[in-house]
């Protein structure tokens, strides 16, 4: 009898089948991962952004009823609504307190996505809180 020494044609087809295949899904996979990972920065961009904004809303920015909107760089859009609050204690609302209170809706736009972040802002004999 002849020994077979080596792989026949069929036999390494189908190797090379299973490992195309495998490396497909992996490659698959990692194009996810790689779109998640995209998208959760441009999240954490948002929300870093908001943050420096919401702060600036009542200092740079005045604290009144409105919409003001502006961009940052090349970065991003954006768009607050204040809206004033009325002042309630045990259900009852106070008007003569002089203490004033704000909405405040952020929309942040970012390569096409939009980002909502909201908070309230109180003054207190002008004074921002």
């Amino acid at each position: 009898m002849k020994s077979n020494d080596g792989f026949t044609l069929l036999e390494s087809l189908v190797g090379l089948t299973i490992i195309s295949s495998l490396l497909l899904l992996l490659l698959q996979s990692l194009n996810i991962s790689i779109f998640q990972l995209k998208k959760t920065d441009t999240a954490v961009l948002a929300a870093s952004l908001s943050r420096s904004l919401l702060s600036e809303i009542g200092a740079i920015h005045p604290l009144q009823p409105g919409e003001i909107n502006g961009r940052i760089g090349k970065i991003a859009e954006w768009s607050a609504i204040i809206s004033n609050r009325p002042f309630v204690v045990d259900g009852i609302v106070r008007e003569e307190t002089g203490v004033m209170i704000y909405d405040v809706a952020l929309e942040i736009t970012i390569q096409n996505s939009q980002y909502k972040f909201h908070t309230v802002k109180n003054t207190s004999n002008g004074n921002l809180r």
